[in-house]
């Protein structure tokens, strides 16, 4: 999570570049004109034409069960459903549990009672990726225990930068990263967290920060004294996206294996530079879906806070949820916004977006900035807006949704205003109030119409 990850103000072409390259396989979206690329924060251009995707009506479409022996997800397909990350400021679990269908990191002591509250709610334990994580229950200890203790229990496992000397740290955590393909590591990781949170009563492991660039310079570790230079130490490294796939297979396998099997739900960060646009590099993309039982994107809709998601990656950002989903794993969004409380314009934003992707496996949170482990629920979710009733489709430049209760409109540009027509019109806005015949849609805005 963030304070365990740098803010990323690069644009975010490569998660353009994913998407684009997965559903031109799928025969959804076409590759962009060439030369073109599609950015966030982009300069003026009109919203592209909507492409048909198919909308997940039947009973396969639930997640049955990711693994035997693995709790199933929630069915998400009528109304809002929503996720909470993190359980560290929750006072009253129990009561509060029925709310949520997902917990990403639930406090141990939190266990029982969120199980008691909700006996289907889908419980993760927190993991960093490759760094030290601390003890089972107690993670603080990860940031005490520094680069002396791995030097002397596990040298072969500290990874470095190119200068050999320093750690290649990861948003300024003192948490020593270590190095992932190392297959003792991995055992470690199973023996340390996975085996006892499988006998707590967890259902998945929720690692963090599994970025497809090398963002914080790794380059090499030691093996018996002599250096072994595995990345070149730059962001985009084929090498370090390589292991991010071994890590999540390896992972993914043993965690499957257990006595009482869990899912893997990865943090998984498309940012970053020019990574992805190449056949083998989408091939990649979907292998590491493949071999992960659930997303979650801290990024979503907001760019961590930073700003919006706009323009063609707002578009392929809802059919990358809808694709993932498709391959019957859970898609779970975060969005930040600098301001708190939220606006009623930034919720709608949030909402708006999660309701264009939403089909049987996702989930939403929205909140000012870093307003995690906190009980945090807003009217909005409460909206009973039922179930889809159709796709994403484009019309009056804008993207339209429809629901057996409502209609969801979004304007993903970043710079042009659209005023649309609702012909005829039985609906009111969130607060019941009635809405004219036209709405005049600003840049990237989004608004939930509720049937009257």
């Amino acid at each position: 999570m963030r304070q365990r990850r740098r803010r990323y103000h690069l644009v975010l072409w490569l998660q353009v570049s994913i998407v684009l390259l997965i559903f031109t396989s799928c025969g959804e979206v076409p590759l962009p004109n060439k030369g073109e690329r599609s950015v966030v924060f982009a300069t003026p251009s009109a919203v592209s034409s909507a492409v048909a995707i198919p909308v997940c009506h039947q009973a396969l479409c639930l997640m049955p069960k990711t693994v035997p022996g693995v709790r199933q997800f929630v069915d998400t397909w009528k109304d809002v459903h929503i996720l909470l990350p993190f359980t560290y400021n929750m006072q009253d679990a129990a009561s509060v549990a029925k709310y949520y269908d997902f917990i990403w990191g639930a406090s141990l002591t939190t266990v029982p009672s969120l199980r008691a509250g909700n006996p289907n709610i889908f419980l993760s334990y927190y993991i960093p990726m490759n760094r030290d994580g601390g003890d089972f229950g107690n993670s603080a200890v990860g940031k005490t225990r520094g680069l002396s203790y791995w030097q002397t229990l596990h040298p072969d496992w500290v990874l470095y930068k190119c200068d050999r000397t320093t750690p290649a740290y990861e948003i300024h955590d003192p948490n020593i990263p270590l190095n992932m393909t190392d297959e003792n590591f991995i055992n470690w990781q199973v023996q340390t967290y996975a085996t006892p949170a499988s006998q707590q009563g967890f259902d998945a492991i929720a690692a963090d920060n599994l970025n497809l660039d090398n963002a914080f310079g790794a380059c090499g570790y030691y093996n018996h004294g002599k250096w072994v230079q595995r990345y070149t130490g730059q962001s985009d490294d084929p090498q370090w996206r390589k292991d991010m796939l071994f890590w999540v297979t390896e992972m993914q396998k043993k965690l499957h294996a257990l006595p009482h099997p869990m899912a893997l739900i990865a943090n998984l960060g498309y940012y970053g530079s020019n990574t992805i646009s190449n056949p083998a590099g989408y091939q990649l993309v979907q292998q590491i879906v493949q071999h992960v039982d659930g997303v979650l994107d801290e990024s979503g809709f907001t760019h961590y806070g930073v700003g919006y998601l706009t323009d063609q990656a707002w578009i392929n950002t809802v059919r990358l949820i809808q694709y993932v989903q498709a391959q019957q794993r859970p898609y779970y969004i975060i969005d930040e916004f600098p301001a708190d409380p939220v606006s009623r314009d930034d919720a709608e934003w949030a909402l708006s977006s999660y309701l264009m992707g939403k089909e049987h496996l996702s989930a939403l949170f929205y909140s000012g900035p870093q307003q995690y482990g906190q009980d945090l629920r807003y009217p909005e979710y409460d909206i009973p807006i039922g179930m889809p009733t159709n796709e994403m489709y484009m019309q009056q430049n804008v993207y339209w949704r429809n629901y057996s209760g409502g209609l969801v409109i979004v304007n993903p540009s970043s710079l042009q205003t659209f005023t649309i027509t609702l012909g005829q019109n039985n609906y009111t806005d969130l607060d019941k109030h009635a809405v004219g015949q036209t709405l005049t849609m600003k840049p990237h805005s989004g608004v939930v119409l509720l049937k009257k």
